[in-house]
Formats: structure tokens, C-alpha cells, sequence
């Protein structure tokens, strides 16, 4: 009997599934290159797996008019057959040699009935909850293709985090698989997901070609797939079309939920759409150059579409960046909050926005009500933005309310499992909250992932500090300062523990370092204000702090929690300082 795919979907057998519709066969999922001739071998044998196949039946059904060469046709085709399976006749695992007779498959095989293809069994019995989109392959050299591969990642990314109920895994936390041979299971099982969108992008003459597939995680087959052509021109509107067909496959029967509405595409111009993708290819380095970069190619995107409201958004974002890199705040945060406020007022819906404003609020106008109604709105249109979720994280830690903050925090980390940004904050917050125990517990976790990560060895150093280790604190401090000349803060908090631990000469050379440095470049005022904290020197360490309000400095933030200030806490000027921050003194 023959079963043919009218009556028959597909075969499944050990991470392979063989698609008799489409003439497909797939491993977890993915779909492998092979010839005509093999996959009708394959086919013939699935029909009647634990039987014997002669060579005369596959010369029938495959070969009928072909008598010269025949042999060496059929040998050729089963060895790439083999060869696609990972198979050998030695010691084969599916397709086993019968000696002058022909071939037998040998393992177990799962017949899908119906013209059904799996993907709607799945999404008929149950909804998806979670999905990882892993970067986009580049299969070319061009760097353009390079900026378009990542920009459609995370594009989609952005328009799936949209599907109510559905968990979906921030960009930076599947970052780290690009330019990897791509195993959706192992992916599905490091990232703790139901689902693994994969994609390529393939450049034409004069178009851009991307073919997905939607990935079980669990089992590894494929639940849906399907290829985009398009002209340069218009590649801007695939990851609507892409993020749509992942809405139906995973919530088919999900309806928008109350206040939420599936956004509109942000530009019609496919060269502002271009100029954006490189800004977050740059922005995404998080360097000083990468954030320079980033800001010509997203005014640049304005210029070419002023009504673009991502592009000004990721402008903000940027800008919020360079306060704390570069820039004297009061200039990098005007910027960002007349760019954030651009990007509102174009579109009102725009989470990314309400996250930057929410941002700025809470560093520059101390706001912390405000702060806190925008990152709520931000995660309320959508619920899987890991930034919006950090930031309301560190907004409550500052505010004292350490259990919410650790709430949030943990929810970005179930969409950024293994982000050490995200994994910092948590053990900031810890430090904030005086659980110093714990910040070391959670900072020698980070240390195990990537021992060499500035920001976590500095919150080390802070708790080792707290809890009197003056040497293992300065020994920390000191390597992260060795690593991190560019960044002022650690040398700041290495000459606090100078100073707590007797070595008041070497905090003084530090306090004359960094004046140096405050000749050339911004030296933010709260930290020297943490150095005199340490030295002792109340008056000099208030005047810093005082200069650091009045230059609106981002660390000023922390005053109400820091416990290197709690020296200067019974101080009028001190609580004055707070009041005028907002703070309950």
C-alpha cells in the first residue's frame, strides 16, 4: 500500500520530520537542502518502515524508464540521503543495508494523518506562552545585509512583545546566538521557551529574500514557516507581516486585550527604516563611538521621516546613554526628553517612549510619581519590554521599596536570562537595600558567567566594603578600575574603601586624579562626594552633593539609599537636599 501526502502530512522519526506535502525534510524544525530523488527514497522507505525495500521497487517507482547506470543512481542517492540524516551504513541509526536485496528503515516512525500539518495540531489543543526570535542569519558578506539581519530581529521582537499573554525574550538575551550554528532545541532549553522563530536573509540582484520557521522547543518541529521576497524598497514590512502569522500560530484563539491595539508600521520609508536599523545595530555596543554612531544614523532616520516615532524614541535612548558615558547631564537629558516627547506625541502607544520619558523623569527631574505612572504605562502596552522593566526596578530601589524592585527585577530576568546588565541590577538593588550577603551571593553568581564584567565586580566591591573586607573589597575595586579606566565610578568607590580602610593618602591621590580629569571632561559631583564621605570630610562631601543637584547629575538619584552617605545623614543639609529631591527625608 501507498500512502501518498493527499492521505498522509508528514512522518516524524527521531529529531527529523519529513513533510510529503511540501517535499520537506526537517531537522528540529529547520529545513535541509536535498535533492529530488533522495527525498523520494526517504519517502518510499517511511511508507513502509521495518520492511524491506528492493532495489527492483525502487527502480519502479523512482527509476522506470532509466535502465543504464541505475545502480549507481540509487547508491549515490541513498548515500546523500545518509549523509543528510547523519546516518552510516557501518552502523546506521535509520537506513540499514540489506545485503543484495535493498534497504530497510529501521527506526521508529510517527505517521501525522491528514493533510493537517503539525503546526495546526499544536495550536488547536494549546497556546504557546513564550518564544524566543534568535537573530536573523546573514547569508552574505555585505555589512548592509549585516544591519538589516539584527534590525528585523529585533523588529520583530518588538512587534511580537504586542500578542497579549505571550513571554518574549528581549534582544539581548538572544544576542548571543548569532553567528552560531543554530540548534533550536538547545536554544529553547537555555532560554526556557516553547518556541524558536529562526530566519535567514539572503540578498538578491535588486531584492531581499527571508525565509522563518516557527519551532516547537519541546519536540523540535516545525510549526509554521514561510518565505518573504522583497525589493529593497520594501523590506520595512515584513516583521508586521511575520509578527502576525506568529500571533495566529501561537494565540490563535487570543483576542487584543482592553487599551491595547497592534501598532501601526512606524515608517513608510524604506531609507529612514535603513538609517534606524544601523542606529540600533550601533547603540546595541554600548560604547562611546557605537553611541556616537548611533545618533547620526537615527537623525538621519528623522531627517528622511520626521513622523518616524521609534527612530526619535531610540534617539532618546541614546542620549540617556551618553549622561552617564560623556556628556554633562543637563544637555544629554534635554536632548533625550525632547526626543522622547517627539516620539509620544507622534504616537501615545509607543512603550518605548513612555519608558524613556520615565527614565528621564526619575534621573533629571526627580519626579518620582510621574517616573513611576510612565514606566506603568510602558509595561502596561507592553508587558515584555526587560528595559521598562529594569528601570522601574531601579526607580523603586531608589524610592526604598526594595521588595517591588526585586519583583521587577526578576521579571526581566525571565525575559533576559542570562543579561548581565540585568543581572547588575539585582544585585544593585540588593546593595541599596543594606542585603550585602546577598549582593555578594548574587555578584559571585554574575562572576561564574563572565568573571571579567566591570559593573558586577564594582557592586561586589560596594557589599564586600559594607560588610568590612577591606582587602578583598580593595582587591575587587582595584581590578575594575585597572579594566575600566573610561569610567570614573569604580576609581570613585576604590577611594572610598581607601579611605574607610586607613589608606587615606591613596583616596587623596584619587580625589587629585579625578580633579584632573574634571579640567577635560564631566567628573559627575556625586562622586566626589562619595570620596570625602569617606575621608570623613562632611562639608566638602555636602558641597559636592549640592553642586551635583544643582547640575541635575544622574547618581544623585541614590542619595536617599546610598550607605556611603550615612554619615551625612543627621545633617541639616543633607535632609535639606532631600526634601528638594523629593525624597521623604
Amino acid at each position: 500500500m501507498s500512502l501518498t501526502a493527499t492521505s498522509l502530512g508528514a512522518f516524524r522519526f527521531g529529531v527529523f520530520e519529513m513533510d510529503l506535502q511540501d517535499r520537506e525534510l526537517r531537522k528540529r524544525g529547520v529545513r535541509l537542502k536535498l535533492e529530488t530523488k533522495p527525498l523520494q527514497i526517504l519517502e518510499l522507505m517511511l511508507e513502509r518502515p521495518g520492511e524491506i525495500i528492493t532495489r527492483k521497487q525502487i527502480q519502479e517507482r523512482l527509476w522506470s524508464d532509466t535502465y543504464v547506470l541505475f545502480d549507481y543512481s540509487v547508491n549515490t542517492a541513498v548515500n546523500k540521503l545518509r549523509l543528510a540524516l547523519g546516518d552510516s551504513a557501518e552502523n546506521p541509526r535509520f537506513i540499514e543495508t540489506v545485503a543484495r536485496r535493498g534497504y530497510r528503515f529501521i527506526a521508529s516512525v510517527e505517521r501525522m494523518s491528514g493533510t493537517a500539518s503539525p503546526s495546526s495540531a499544536t495550536s488547536a489543543n494549546a497556546t504557546i506562552s513564550s518564544i524566543a526570535v534568535l537573530p536573523f542569519q546573514n547569508s552574505g558578506e555585505d555589512q548592509e545585509l549585516e544591519y538589516l539581519s539584527d534590525g528585523l530581529s529585533e523588529a520583530v521582537i518588538r512587534r511580537v512583545s504586542q500578542i497579549p499573554g505571550v513571554r518574549v525574550m528581549a534582544w539581548s538575551a538572544v544576542l548571543r546566538y548569532k553567528d552560531r550554528d543554530l540548534d533550536p532545541l538547545a536554544a529553547g532549553r537555555d532560554l526556557r521557551v516553547r518556541s524558536i522563530l529562526v530566519g535567514r536573509v539572503v540578498e538578491g540582484a535588486d531584492s531581499v529574500s527571508l525565509s522563518v520557521e516557527l519551532v516547537d522547543a519541546d519536540s523540535g518541529w516545525r510549526l509554521w514557516g514561510e518565505e518573504y521576497r522583497r525589493g529593497r524598497g520594501e523590506v520595512h514590512t515584513v516583521s508586521d507581516e511575520i509578527a502576525r502569522q506568529i500571533a495566529v500560530q501561537l494565540q490563535p484563539q487570543a483576542k487584543p486585550a482592553e487599551g491595547r491595539h497592534w501598532p501601526q508600521q512606524h515608517t513608510a520609508n524604506a531609507d529612514a527604516f535603513s538609517d534606524y536599523l544601523k542606529g540600533r545595530y550601533h547603540w546595541h555596543k554600548l560604547s562611546a563611538d557605537g553611541l556616537k554612531k548611533s545618533v547620526s544614523y537615527f537623525e538621519l532616520a528623522i531627517a528622511k521621516d520626521p513622523n518616524f516615532a521609534l527612530a526619535h524614541s531610540a534617539l532618546a535612548d541614546a542620549y540617556v546613554l551618553f549622561a552617564f558615558v560623556s556628556l554633562p547631564p543637563r544637555e544629554a537629558l534635554e536632548r533625550a526628553r525632547e526626543a522622547a516627547q517627539r516620539a509620544l506625541k507622534i504616537d501615545e502607544r509607543l512603550a518605548d517612549a513612555h519608558a524613556s520619558c520615565a527614565t528621564i523623569t526619575k534621573l533629571y527631574d526627580w519626579n518620582w510619581p510621574q517616573a513611576e505612572r510612565e514606566y506603568r504605562r510602558a509595561l502596561e502596552l507592553d508587558p515584555n519590554n526587560a528595559i521598562a522593566r529594569r528601570g522601574y526596578g531601579s526607580l523603586l530601589a531608589a524610592l526604598g521599596r526594595p521588595e517591588e524592585a526585586l519583583l521587577q527585577v526578576r521579571k526581566a530576568q525571565e525575559l533576559d536570562p542570562t543579561s548581565l546588565v540585568v543581572g547588575v541590577e539585582a544585585v544593585w538593588n540588593l546593595y541599596m537595600a543594606r542585603e550585602y550577603g546577598m549582593a555578594v551571593q548574587q555578584a559571585m553568581k554574575m562572576a561564574e558567567m563572565e568573571p571579567d564584567f566591570p559593573a558586577s565586580g564594582h557592586a561586589l566591591g560596594l557589599a564586600l566594603e559594607q560588610l568590612g573586607k577591606c582587602d578583598e573589597a580593595i582587591a575587587c575595586l582595584t581590578k575594575v578600575s585597572e579594566r575600566t579606566e573610561a569610567h570614573q565610578a569604580p576609581i570613585a568607590s576604590l577611594a572610598h574603601a581607601y579611605a574607610r580602610c586607613g589608606r587615606t593618602k591613596d583616596a587623596q591621590a584619587i580625589v587629585d586624579e579625578l580633579a584632573g580629569d574634571a579640567t577635560k571632561r564631566y567628573v559627575a559631583p556625586y562622586l566626589f562626594a562619595v570620596i570625602h564621605a569617606g575621608l570623613g570630610e562632611r562639608e566638602k562631601s555636602l558641597a559636592w552633593l549640592e553642586r551635583g543637584y544643582d547640575l541635575h547629575d544622574v547618581w544623585m538619584v541614590w542619595l536617599n539609599r546610598d550607605p556611603r552617605f550615612d554619615l551625612l545623614r543627621v545633617e541639616p543639609r543633607f535632609q535639606n537636599l532631600l526634601r528638594r529631591m523629593n525624597f521623604a527625608a
